[in-house]
C-alpha cells in the first residue's frame, strides 16, 4: 500500500513540474523574443504567443498588439546594438510569473538597465500582460565583473599569441604591452635574461631567432585567475636548432600578468630549460 501512496505522489509531483513548465514556456519564448535581433524573426516568436489584444507597459511604452511589440524592440536595439539579456529565476503563482532581468553592454561589458517584470498569462500559452519596473542602480554582480575580466584578458593574450607565433604582427603586438612591461626568460637560455619595455621585449625575439626554428605543435590551453588578473597558456613547441639541425618537442606554460587590457609581465616556463639550452647550444 505504501508503494501505491509513493507512486501516487510522485505522479503528483511530475505534474506538478509539467505544469509549471507549461506556464513558462510562454515566458521562455517572449524572453528569445527579446534576444532575437531579426526583426522578421522576432514577430514570428512573438506572433506564437502574443495576442492582438495582449499589452505590455513599463516606463518608455504603453502598447498593445503583436507589431507594438516589435517596435518597441527594435526601438530598443537601434539604440542599444549590442545589448545582451540575462534574468533571474522564475517565480510562479496560479496565472502569474514574475523574474527578474538584466540587460548588459556586450561590447563594453556594462549595465544598460536591470529590473523585474510581471507576466499574466491566458492559460494557453499565451501572454496577456506584462509589466515591467526599472531599477535605475543595477550594477554588475562581482561574478559578473570578474568573469568580463576573464574574457577581456583571454582575448589580449590570445592576440598576442596569434601575433608572436602566427601572423609576426609586431605592430599590433606593441598595442596590447604596456609601458615598462617585463619579460623574464630563464637564464641558462642563450636569450636569457629580463626585458622591459616592448623594444627589449623585440631584441630578445631576433636573438632566440639566431638559435632556432619554430612551429608550435600543439595549440594552447588558456587558463585564468581574474581575481589576480593572470592567464596561463598551456602549449607545446616544435624547435629545429640551428646548429645542429636536430629537432626537439617540448611543453611551455608562460605566464601573462594584465592590467587594464593590457599586458604588464610575461613569464615562460620550459618543461627541462637546461636540456632546451643545451639543444640550443650543442654543434653535434
Amino acid at each position: 500500500m505504501r508503494k501505491i501512496y509513493f507512486v501516487c505522489f510522485l505522479f503528483m509531483l511530475n505534474g506538478l513540474f509539467a505544469q509549471k513548465k507549461d506556464k513558462l514556456n510562454p515566458i521562455a519564448v517572449y524572453e528569445k523574443v527579446w534576444q532575437e535581433k531579426n526583426s522578421d524573426a522576432r514577430l514570428k516568436l512573438i506572433k506564437s504567443i502574443w495576442l492582438d489584444d495582449s499589452t505590455f507597459e513599463d516606463p518608455s511604452a504603453s502598447i498593445k498588439g503583436q507589431a507594438a511589440l516589435n517596435n518597441v524592440i527594435n526601438e530598443f536595439y537601434k539604440k542599444f546594438p549590442d545589448a545582451v539579456l540575462t534574468s533571474g529565476a522564475k517565480v510562479v503563482k496560479d496565472n502569474y510569473v514574475t523574474w527578474e532581468w538584466k540587460i548588459i553592454d556586450g561590447k563594453k561589458k556594462e549595465p544598460i538597465m536591470g529590473g523585474r517584470d510581471f507576466a499574466r498569462l491566458n492559460g494557453k500559452g499565451q501572454v496577456s500582460k506584462i509589466i515591467g519596473f526599472w531599477n535605475t542602480e543595477v550594477t554588475l554582480s562581482d561574478a559578473e565583473v570578474l568573469q568580463n575580466l576573464e574574457a577581456d584578458n583571454y582575448k589580449v593574450v590570445a592576440q598576442y599569441y596569434e601575433c608572436l607565433f602566427k601572423t609576426r604582427d609586431f605592430v599590433k603586438m606593441a598595442a596590447l604591452i604596456e609601458d615598462g612591461a617585463v619579460y623574464s626568460q630563464a637564464e641558462g637560455l642563450p636569450y636569457g635574461g629580463t626585458y622591459v619595455g616592448f623594444n627589449e621585449w623585440t631584441k630578445m625575439y631576433a636573438k632566440s631567432t639566431e638559435f632556432f626554428d619554430l612551429e608550435i605543435e600543439k595549440e594552447p590551453t588558456y587558463f585564468s585567475d581574474a581575481t589576480k588578473n593572470e592567464v596561463i597558456i598551456y602549449f607545446t613547441i616544435k624547435c629545429k636548432a640551428k646548429k645542429s639541425g636536430k629537432y626537439l618537442s617540448m611543453p611551455i606554460s608562460e605566464h601573462f600578468d594584465l592590467k587594464n587590457g593590457k599586458i604588464t609581465a610575461i613569464r615562460p616556463f620550459y618543461f627541462d630549460t637546461k636540456q632546451f639550452a643545451e639543444f640550443l647550444k650543442n654543434r653535434k
